[in-house]
């Protein structure tokens, strides 16, 4: 389809679970390493199934995401993760704000951890239908229609694109008609939005006194918070850009505070994105991303200028200047003024069979980088100027019918510290020497079985997957974050059955590549099973299910973490102990009832660390957790949820048992529109079986907000949200052995108020 974007597709082999057989060791011999920590997501839309441009797509993810953890959502290579809204574990994309480009591309999701360091969650592959304009109402027979009906295919093709026919005539009409078109096909749109924020505290009680903080027990502050967007088209050339900015009133809420201390501005720009497309051609500049190697350069992020250029329907390049760490503010504004503070790198990449994407293509991809020794102002440590250079092939096949993949790829990678005159001014140093390291891998998945009718209502599905990482010892690229000196490979197996699905597999990992007689060597060998299943499936009529029949999850996890000989001259013959040889299992089970008004559900877990180190194997750690939970809805417009758990941790070399019961109770009601009332009610105790200590926390908050919008015309709208919250604290320890009680008690009322214009 001409006209669509040209993107490079990327496949990613996603790990699966690993193979478990009826050899896996009883559960009463390993310790817990909890599945639930793996964060999955999956895809609300259907991979490579068409979509319209204002489709609002999204995904799912397997659990909530901790305080220090946050996603990134690229497409193709423009970083689109402020257009995503969070709610709960959905993500939903805001078609409204940015139409999704047209034509096939990848969307890609990344996990980001406190360090900044981008982990790949997920890549699926994204189709959107190229948008039509329609053309201006004529008469059937008049000469300035601007399309012509193409008899053999009834494809329809623009009157000055179609040369099988010449033109019989030229008229004043046509050129006015043309005209007209151009500036229909032309448009701009600016679409601004800003938000004021009010957060206070008016109120805090501490219970002793000296308990009260020192600083902002009770505080006032005001936020902003704005974006403007635009869209724009002339001719062939399409734009659309996005700029974010943010201030606080609290100077260490400031965006650049980390940086910069009391200097960083109350308002600054958070960060922006300019895309141009001329044709295939798509140009970014701002906050952008690039590299898809996964050892040289792997989606880097930051803020410069990213290309994607196809020169033809077989060869296509693509690349990026950004700087070398994340930039905030308007200082630097374009990303690339640091030279000695940016990565560089480009793809070159070839389709052997252009008329399918992606049925024989390879990518080399060049790469240099250089970072200074850059701190923030809350870091107190020493770090060095680094510099890297690589070079990284990537090649990716498949069949017609895309059930077998393959993707491969080979990394050179030159890493060495240059001379820092900030740490060694006299030049004294005695410089480390550069070193030349190389990684490869090797991802396939192959489905062995595709919608196979067993049955009338079911379809066996199989698909079978294999992954292989070798990163030599001390391979570094300044581009991604492999881990260096390890080699791991991955076999996985996927079904499902109609709606029951299972996954399995098995994973191993070895480190200390060069076997260094005084570096211990590390192995690693893990198992791991999960079926689910609704009970509906194997009982009844799957067509009508009865809401007695529960949904059931259970899944293993063994690991096994052991040192494979005792290191000379290292240290560890002094003490075997030293030497690891831990065996980890984690067990769970999930059942849930849905019924129109309420819901049930309970889980368990059972976890087992079996210490096999010498001298230690007695330090062996037994846990369980029992969990329900109820939900009752008796009214659109009030809703009720109750949580109970109790959870026993035995210490077999303390001989100690430690018990913990948690009670939780929470309402929703919508007493009018736009307005809601929620409270939560929680209770912990938790003590251990002699009755040596015992501890308390009940916590209480209740929380009304409302909100309400007015809107107008396209530039006059207006919001407003507003909430008040009040929460009470209580906590209590008592040791009975030393006969001490401890209470404390924190009462704490909060309000707040957002106007939000666009």
């Amino acid at each position: 389809m001409k006209g669509n974007e040209r993107v490079k597709t990327k496949l990613v082999v996603t790990v699966i679970a690993a193979l478990c057989s009826a050899w896996i060791w009883p559960c009463s011999m390993t310790k817990a390493k909890d599945s639930n920590d793996t964060l999955k997501v999956t895809p609300k839309f259907t991979v490579d199934s068409p979509v319209t441009a204002d489709s609002d797509i999204g995904f799912t993810l397997s659990r909530k995401l901790s305080t220090t953890e946050r996603i990134a959502v690229t497409i193709g290579q423009t970083d689109v993760s402020v257009l995503f809204r969070q709610l709960g574990t959905d993500f939903v994309y805001d078609a409204k704000s940015l139409p999704l480009p047209a034509g096939s591309s990848s969307l890609t999701v990344y996990l980001i951890d406190l360090k900044s360091s981008w982990s790949e969650l997920g890549r699926f592959q994204l189709a959107v239908q190229e948008s039509k304009t329609k053309a201006p109402a004529t008469e059937p027979t008049s000469q300035s229609d601007t399309s012509q009906q193409q008899p053999e295919t009834g494809k329809t093709v623009s009157a000055a694109e179609s040369t099988e026919k010449p033109a019989e005539t030229s008229t004043a009409a046509d050129s006015i008609t043309s005209t007209e078109d151009k500036k229909a096909d032309s448009f701009f749109k600016f679409l601004p939005s800003f938000a004021i924020s009010m957060e206070a505290q008016p109120f805090q009680s501490n219970f002793p006194v000296d308990a009260r903080p020192e600083k902002r027990a009770t505080f006032n502050d005001l936020n902003i918070t704005g974006s403007i967007k635009t869209e724009g088209k002339v001719g062939n050339i399409t734009t659309d850009s996005n700029f974010d900015f943010a201030g606080s009133t609290f100077k260490e809420r400031t965006l650049q505070f980390g940086t910069l201390g009391r200097e960083a501005p109350d308002i600054d720009l958070s960060s922006y994105l300019t895309n141009f497309k001329l044709g295939n051609a798509k140009f970014s500049l701002g906050h952008t991303s690039f590299g898809n190697n996964r050892h040289v350069v792997n989606s880097f992020s930051s803020r410069g200028l990213s290309v994607s250029i196809p020169i033809n329907k077989r060869f296509d390049i693509s690349g990026g200047i950004v700087n070398g760490t994340s930039v905030l503010g308007i200082g630097n504004f374009l990303g690339v003024a640091k030279v000695r503070h940016q990565v560089q790198g480009a793809t070159f990449g070839t389709e052997f069979f252009p008329k399918r994407q992606n049925a024989m293509r390879l990518e080399i991809t060049g790469f240099n980088g250089y970072l200074q020794a850059l701190n923030s102002v809350g870091e107190r440590r020493v770090v060095d100027a680094e510099q890297s250079r690589g070079i990284g092939f990537r090649f990716i096949t498949s069949d017609k019918t895309e059930r077998f993949k393959v993707e491969t790829g080979y990394a050179l990678s030159r890493f060495f510290n240059p001379r820092d005159t900030t740490l060694d001014p006299d030049g004294n140093a005695v410089p480390l020497p550069a070193s030349m390291r190389s990684a490869y891998y090797i991802d396939s998945t192959n489905q062995i079985i595709k919608d196979l009718k067993l049955t009338k209502n079911k379809s066996l599905n199989l698909t079978a997957g294999f992954r292989l990482e070798y990163v030599e010892p001390l391979y570094r690229s300044l581009g991604a974050s492999p881990s260096a000196d390890k080699s791991s490979q991955d076999f996985s197996v996927d079904g499902s059955i109609g709606e029951i699905s299972f996954q399995a597999g098995h994973a191993r990992a070895n480190d200390n590549l060069r076997n260094v007689p005084s570096i211990l060597k590390l192995l690693t060998r893990s198992y791991r099973f999960s079926l689910t299943t609704p009970l509906s499936a194997l009982i009844g009529q799957s067509e009508k299910p009865s809401p007695f029949l529960p949904r059931l999850g259970y899944s293993i996890d063994r690991t096994n973490n052991r040192g494979d000989a005792i290191p000379v001259n290292g240290g560890f013959e002094i003490s075997l102990s030293t030497i690891p040889n831990l065996v980890n299992t984690n067990q769970n089970f999930s059942s849930a009832w849905q019924f129109p008004k309420f819901n049930f559900g309970y889980t368990y877990n059972r976890s087992f660390a079996d210490n096999r180190q010498t001298d230690n194997e007695n330090k062996d750690q037994l846990g369980w957790v029992h969990g329900v939970s109820f939900g009752l809805n008796p009214l659109e417009s009030i809703s009720f949820t109750t949580g109970f758990t109790f959870d026993s941790q035995r210490n077999f070399e303390l001989n100690q048992v430690n018990r913990t019961k948690t009670l939780n109770f929470g309402t929703t009601w919508k007493p009018f529109k736009n307005a809601t009332f929620t409270g939560e009610l929680a209770q912990t105790l938790a003590g251990d079986a002699a009755k040596t200590n015992l501890a308390r926390n009940v916590n209480y908050s209740g929380q009304f907000a409302y909100n309400f919008s007015i809107e107008k015309s396209r530039f006059r709208k207006f919001g407003m949200q507003a909430f008040a919250r009040f929460a009470d604290a209580y906590t209590r320890q008592n040791n009975l052995v030393e006969i001490s009680n401890q209470r404390t008690r924190t009462k704490i009322m909060t309000a707040g108020m957002t106007f939000n214009f666009f």
